[in-house]
């Protein structure tokens, strides 16, 4: 089923909100994810849909029935905490059972069960280990298992990552991805590991203030930022950003008149600062000039840094043969994807709509710097 929210506030003392009035509605059968910075109100959020929090005020949903006033195992949901909580004296397959021991199944029926959500998150071969027994991701799935046993209409994960290390938090994001499409329930992932939500979700809610910021797919989030926070937020490096004043006259051939009274601020994605004399030159919207300051190589990619504007920018369009010495001029140009100008409340006025597809500028509308 899906969950919505009508108008939600949470204030701790009845003073301050930590949500203020926030609207949506997760899709059923989907795995969305909550994301944003420590404080945002992303986990207050999972509690309130979880029932562990009451709100302040307006109302919550499951499907069309009225939940706000049910407690949390009324609603019937399944949570998986940062600390999986797993019973130490108890094996794995006891630990998935004890739900349905709790609810009265038979003990054939529990058991078959347990044994079946083993399978589905691979620990099916350590049933009769203790908690102490396992590796944190083994620990993980048990956890998730154990959530899935009461057959919860939602699925809510609260940070289950946090405490694994890098290769096995590549690893576990894309067993949940998997546990979630065979299972098909409704899925609320907390995080603030923005790479982390691209990789797994449906959905990304990105929030910061007690407020919703944008939710959408995260092709979406990263292509099409609804303002300067969600620009900054979402991508790898950080997305680079110049004061508008400093560059607007060499954007004077792409960009309409009415954005130079509103354009407060530039932001470059650094995949889209390439070379002037790239292969893709026919989609290149802007040829620019900068000063290189300084390269590095990290494997297989290369990241530059240019001095453009006044403010030093990082490219890794760029492979190390177009490169340049330090210090020296260097020829760039700009792809369409990738470029955006917000006003001076970080809402975003240029491109107005994205399009799949950009067509390039003519040759003759081009400013050169």
């Amino acid at each position: 089923m899906d969950v919505k929210f009508q108008n939600v506030s949470l204030a701790y003392d009845n003073v301050n909100n930590i949500l203020n009035n926030i609207s949506f509605t997760i899709p059923e059968g989907q795995l969305t994810c909550l994301l944003g910075p420590s404080g945002c109100g992303k986990s207050t959020t999972l509690n309130l849909i979880s029932g562990l929090l009451s709100p302040t005020g307006g109302q919550i949903f499951f499907g069309d029935q009225n939940v706000t006033k049910k407690d949390a195992l009324a609603r019937k949901v399944g949570m998986v905490f940062q600390n999986y909580a797993l019973y130490p004296h108890m094996t794995v397959l006891d630990n998935i059972c004890f739900p349905m021991k709790m609810a009265k199944v038979k003990k054939a029926d529990r058991l078959k069960r347990g044994r079946e959500l083993a399978a589905l998150v691979h620990v099916e071969t350590e049933l009769s280990k203790k908690p102490n027994e396992l590796s944190g991701g083994q620990q993980q799935r048990v956890a998730i298992a154990r959530a899935l046993a009461k057959s919860p209409s939602i699925l809510l994960l609260d940070e289950p990552l946090s405490n694994l290390d890098a290769r096995l938090r590549v690893e576990m994001r894309e067993e949940i991805r998997r546990i979630q499409k065979e299972t098909g329930v409704t899925t609320v992932f907390v995080t603030h590991d923005q790479e982390e939500a691209i990789h797994i979700a449906d959905q990304i809610m990105v929030l910061n203030e007690g407020k919703i910021q944008q939710f959408t797919t995260p092709n979406r989030l990263y292509d099409q930022p609804d303002n300067l926070f969600v620009a900054k937020f979402i991508g790898s490096p950080i997305i680079n950003t110049i004061p508008f004043a400093n560059v607007r006259d060499d954007f004077k051939a792409v960009v309409p008149t009415r954005v130079f009274s509103d354009g407060v601020t530039v932001a470059i994605r650094a995949e889209s600062i390439v070379p002037a004399t790239d292969p893709h030159d026919h989609l290149t919207l802007l040829p620019l000039s900068g000063t290189q300051v300084q390269s590095n190589r990290f494997g297989r990619e290369t990241s530059l840094s240019l001095n453009y504007g006044g403010h030093t920018i990082i490219a890794d369009g760029f492979r190390e043969q177009d490169l340049g010495r330090n210090g020296k001029p260097l020829q760039f140009a700009l792809r369409p994807q990738g470029v955006f100008v917000f006003n001076q409340s970080g809402e975003r006025v240029w491109p107005e709509t994205i399009a799949t597809n950009v067509s390039p500028i003519k040759p003759t509308e081009v400013i050169h710097a």
